[in-house]
């Protein structure tokens, strides 16, 4: 019996064949959507899309997930070999850095993003051009802990990385090393600066999580004959950990091909492309041929497997040009359009423009590729244009310039999974600056037994060092004072430097019946506070005036409703204090 699908075109003996019906069906059948998620150290622990709204992570800790423990070890080993040798050859003795100071280094490095500064050196003084403006404060690094000296040794010592004991083949000398990387910009991309290097890389679709990169290093790596194209190989490295997982790969024009959809259809995934230049085995002569005139128009042929079944689907679709796709899954059937808002001159010349809403039919396979294609150019943004290392720390080493680039990839995921896993209202640029004090103010080297970002065998805080009701950590255990957190109201306008207040239980208790009422605090009982059903109404809460006062409020009502605490509290109650000073200061 004749297949009634017809043979439209055989591109180097592939067939392709002309199916309405089949490409209206999943290709492949469905697939199952996944939520992305992180695997911390912590017995395991997976943190998925808002799990974390309490925030008991914090943006240091966002970080270390992001950056290998390797890495920092690694990074540590080199620097402190480079640091030796430095005090090796000069009479100056420079002391070993810790990872906590790497840690800061990073904190400094990220701060001086935060800054327009023409010298390095001026972030440090206190007697620069910047730092007489009347209105304009002086950036004061020094206050980092980091002087400038130590800074500039740290970065002339930075490595992320072995060397290679020699030079590459035909680098061997300065003037063809700049002449290959003069070639290579013109040749491939003039966008791309001296010191710097081609990256192809993968990225979540739905977070935009850089998963894993690949450095283009040399020609003879793109020549290797293994009956693959160079797209298509490289497609294999970067997805090849999630082979089996039966996931979707979108990938450009750079990846795309009928060849790219066999061999991860053979690894256990799908997979999407735009094809332009590599059209081997492609129907592209007979989709050029089709009169296609209005936006959204789309016609599909399927390739059919040894069963008979479509295993590939290649179709184009019409937005402002033609547009050709590759893809292993999915179908055509009609998802949601795409809408474009445009400014429209009608016939009247003498009017203003109207706005119009564009409304362009767009098939399900599309919503996929579209949703997804723009993840690793977004995440590039980030880190240009927001983050902007690479502009503000300027240097000529191509291995330092790579390591800041992909060290800036782990500053943009760490804030891409902060902003999902939190479901924060904070922008990218205050992220970086709380991220910058975190890292400075690091305590990587004084209590590694809590750090929540250790491996597997380093205990985790204790849970009583954290709110049981909102996950928050505290600044004091057992009973004390912990000052309110919530901000004054002025005709309905939020007081930002101003603490709400309310009427001390205990002073109310003294003056009952008197024209005096008292004294108003902005200090909480914890331990009430914690018991508090309704954790928002400032009835609930028991509001006690503080001891630096010369009021023995909080200890009167510790003896009469905690008497059984009242001995630690006594003691407790300085280091709260200390501490909410010391943040007032």
């Amino acid at each position: 019996m004749l297949d009634p699908r017809p043979v439209r075109q055989i591109c180097h003996g592939t067939e392709w064949r002309e199916s309405d019906p089949d490409t209206l069906l999943e290709v492949n059948g469905p697939v199952p959507h996944r939520s992305w998620s992180v695997r911390t150290t912590i017995a395991g622990e997976t943190i998925r899309p808002g799990d974390d709204i309490q925030q008991r992570l914090s943006r240091l800790d966002y970080f270390l997930l992001m950056f290998p423990p390797s890495q920092l070890t690694l990074m540590h080993l080199l620097m402190n070999e480079e640091i030796q040798k430095i005090n090796t050859f000069t009479p100056a003795t420079h002391q070993a850095m810790t990872k906590g100071e790497l840690l800061k280094f990073f904190g400094v490095i990220i701060l001086c993003t935060k800054f327009e500064f023409g010298n390095r050196a001026s972030l440090w003084s206190l007697w620069s051009r910047t730092a007489k403006l009347k209105y304009i404060p002086a950036p004061c690094f020094g206050g980092t802990s980091m002087s400038r000296t130590r800074f500039d040794l740290v970065f002339r010592c930075l490595r992320f990385s072995y060397p290679p004991a020699f030079r590459p083949i035909g680098m061997a000398h300065e003037t063809f090393r700049w002449m290959l990387v003069d070639d290579f910009v013109d040749s491939f991309n003039k966008m791309k600066p001296e010191a710097g290097c081609e990256v192809q890389n993968a990225a979540d679709g739905e977070s935009g999580v850089i998963l894993r990169l690949k450095l283009v290093k040399t020609e003879l790596e793109a020549r290797e004959d293994d009956g693959l194209t160079l797209g298509t190989r490289v497609a294999k490295y970067l997805v090849e950990q999630w082979a089996r997982t039966d996931r979707i790969v979108c990938g450009d024009s750079f990846f795309a091909s009928v060849a790219t959809a066999k061999e991860l259809k053979s690894m256990g995934l799908r997979f999407i492309g735009v094809v332009k230049n590599a059209s081997s085995h492609y129907s592209m002569t007979w989709f050029s041929s089709l009169e296609l005139s209005n936006r959204g128009d789309h016609k599909g042929l399927v390739h059919l497997d040894t069963d008979g079944n479509p295993d590939m689907m290649a179709f184009v679709w019409v937005d402002r040009e033609r547009r050709y796709f590759i893809s292993n899954c999915s179908s055509l059937v009609e998802g949601d359009p795409h809408v474009r808002n445009r400014w429209r001159q009608g016939d009247d010349m003498e009017a203003g423009p109207r706005r119009e809403e564009l409304t362009v039919p767009t098939p399900k396979v599309c919503n996929i590729y579209y949703d997804t294609c723009a993840a690793i150019d977004q995440n590039n943004r980030h880190r240009q244009d927001n983050l902007q290392i690479e502009r503000k720390i300027e240097t000529k080493n191509w291995a330092t310039r790579v390591g800041t680039t992909i060290l800036g990839m782990c500053i943009v995921d760490a804030w891409l999974v902060y902003k999902g896993a939190t479901g924060t209202s904070e922008t990218q640029s205050e992220f970086y600056s709380w991220l910058a004090e975190e890292l400075i103010d690091n305590s990587y080297d004084k209590d590694p037994i809590w750090r929540s970002t250790g491996s597997v065998t380093e205990a985790s805080p204790p849970q009583h060092l954290f709110d049981s009701r909102t996950g928050a950590g505290r600044s004091a255990i057992q009973a004390h004072l912990t000052p309110t957190k919530r901000k004054r109201k002025v005709k309905g306008v939020i007081m930002q430097n101003q603490f709400y207040q309310s009427q001390c239980v205990v002073c109310a208790s003294k003056f009952k019946g008197q024209k005096r009422k008292g004294f108003k605090s902005s200090f909480l009982c914890s331990i009430c506070n914690d018991e508090s059903l309704d954790s928002t109404a400032a009835e609930s809460k028991v509001w006690l005036r503080h001891s630096k006062y010369g009021r023995n409020c909080f200890a009167e009502h510790m003896a009469a409703c905690h008497s059984s605490q009242y001995s630690l509290a006594s003691t407790l109650v300085h280091v709260s204090n200390f501490e909410v000073f010391s943040l007032l200061q």
